[in-house]
């Protein structure tokens, strides 16, 4: 009896799969030029969203918004409140185009998106495309994607700065990457108005246990204020910046940390104020978590009430816990000023620079 080389056998038996199999064609996966670890270097230069093949362009809707979230990881418009919708910078459909001028090119499978304004240094930006989006062979995308992205800032403390004064204020960080947590932070903040040039302390900041709630509340829990009266866990999340009177500095370890920032602040058209720190690195005992080379960038500008808000990202190279490295560190910002009426006594100034 004749025997067939093992190869051929396996083809003999595998053909009658592939006649019946078809290879999936998915739909168009997009990116954006550029963007190392989702950062851009250029705030003037256009945006380039680019497609794993050419799109239908009648069913691509773009936007570019501020990256704000709920408690939840919605965007604005993705929550239950109707009336919430994110800070829209852009947007892109063949209909219609707001904020900008863009252009399909590359058949199709290239966008160019040309702001009519430089965005926002600082903040964490998205880039939206809504679901719907086909390629020429009807393969549709059934759900929103979201590209995340920002912008790069480089240390200049070489100009006035009017926009960002010196005192207190209280910063939310949410942290995304590696492990997702909120860090509550007090922070004050020296700045040279001649030059920009910011120096401050930032300390850890811990629910207030003596305040007292309406109703009685476990040993186990604390009594939050705001935004309305409740018995709540000390680790707790906090909703806004504006809870900043539910919260005291503790930076006395092993728990407590506290770190002294370098940064600048640069007034931008508009009333608003850049204000981003040198690298540094920040050590907690307990529980065992160092953060290498931690950068925060940000965008304050004074609402209508004129306090001055920022929105804005925290980084750091390598997040290590006990001495196990975890990747990058990567969240969220939103902080606020507080005045020195409604400051907590305590809050560690910086030290004097050397």
């Amino acid at each position: 009896m004749r025997r067939l080389p093992l190869s051929l056998l396996l083809l003999s038996l595998l053909a009658p799969l592939g006649a019946g199999c078809e290879l999936y064609d998915g739909p168009p996966q997009p990116r954006i030029v550029d963007a190392e670890d989702g950062v851009l270097e250029d705030a003037t230069a256009p945006i380039v969203l680019a497609f794993s093949e050419p799109v239908d362009p009648s069913t691509l809707h773009v936007s570019i918004v501020r990256l704000e979230t709920d408690v939840e990881g919605n965007l604005l418009d993705e929550d239950t409140d109707p009336e919430s919708t994110p800070e829209e910078f852009f947007a892109f459909s063949t209909a219609l185009t707001t904020g900008g001028t863009a252009e399909l090119v590359d058949a199709n499978a290239t966008l160019v998106i040309k702001p009519s304004a430089p965005l926002p240094v600082g903040p964490k930006l998205a880039l939206v495309i809504e679901a719907g989006l086909s390629d020429v062979a009807g393969n549709v995308t059934t759900v929103r994607k979201r590209l995340l992205f920002g912008y790069t800032f480089k240390l200049e403390c070489d100009k006035p700065s009017t926009i960002f004064p010196t005192g207190k204020y209280f910063l939310l960080a949410d942290i995304e990457k590696p492990l997702q947590t909120q860090v509550q932070l007090w922070a004050s903040f020296y700045v040279d108005p001649e030059t920009g040039r910011v120096r401050g302390q930032a300390t850890n900041a811990d629910r207030d246990k003596t305040q007292v709630c309406p109703m009685s509340c476990k040993s186990t829990e604390v009594c939050r204020l705001l935004p309305e009266p409740q018995c709540v866990a000390p680790s707790e999340r906090a909703g806004t910046p504006d809870e900043h009177s539910d919260y005291v500095p503790y930076g006395t370890p092993p728990t407590g940390y506290s770190f002294t920032i370098e940064g600048c602040a640069v007034d931008q058209p508009g009333g608003k104020v850049v204000f981003a720190t040198a690298p540094t690195d920040v050590v907690v005992q307990i529980p065992p978590v160092t953060l290498r080379n931690v950068t925060l960038t940000a965008e304050f500008a004074p609402d209508a009430n004129g306090v001055l808000r920022g929105t804005g990202t925290l980084a750091a190279d390598t997040v290590l816990i006990g001495t196990t490295a975890s990747g990058k560190g990567e969240g969220n910002l939103l902080g606020r000023m507080v005045s020195a009426e409604e400051a907590p006594p305590g809050i560690p100034d910086p030290p004097p620079a050397p």
